[in-house]
């Protein structure tokens, strides 16, 4: 039987690419991972509507780093955030 993943967490109101994008940037430490997620789901990360709903997913995380959580995976976040949009995001750490 293979496996099947069931996500409903926000019932489909986000992007299409949200998911798989949001999958991903959390493997982005683990390259062999984030590799195998990108060919798998490439069918829609690959298209404009991927894009924007992986850019969601980035801009959620990035937002996160800016109150301290996922210090150990902000810098790959803002290369991937960069190889998409062509522009490096801003991102400052709230003292705390």
């Amino acid at each position: 039987m293979p496996l099947t993943i069931l996500d409903w967490e926000r019932w489909g109101r986000v992007p299409v690419g949200y998911d798989p994008g949001l999958l991903h940037a959390y493997s982005l430490g683990v390259p062999l991972v984030a590799t195998r997620i990108r060919t798998q789901f490439a069918d829609v990360l690959d298209t404009p509507a991927g894009r924007i709903g992986e850019l969601a997913a980035l801009a959620e995380m990035l937002q996160a780093v800016a109150r301290g959580f996922y210090s150990g995976l902000a810098p790959r976040l803002l290369v991937r955030a960069e190889e998409l949009t062509g522009v490096r995001p801003p991102v400052r750490r709230l003292a705390g």
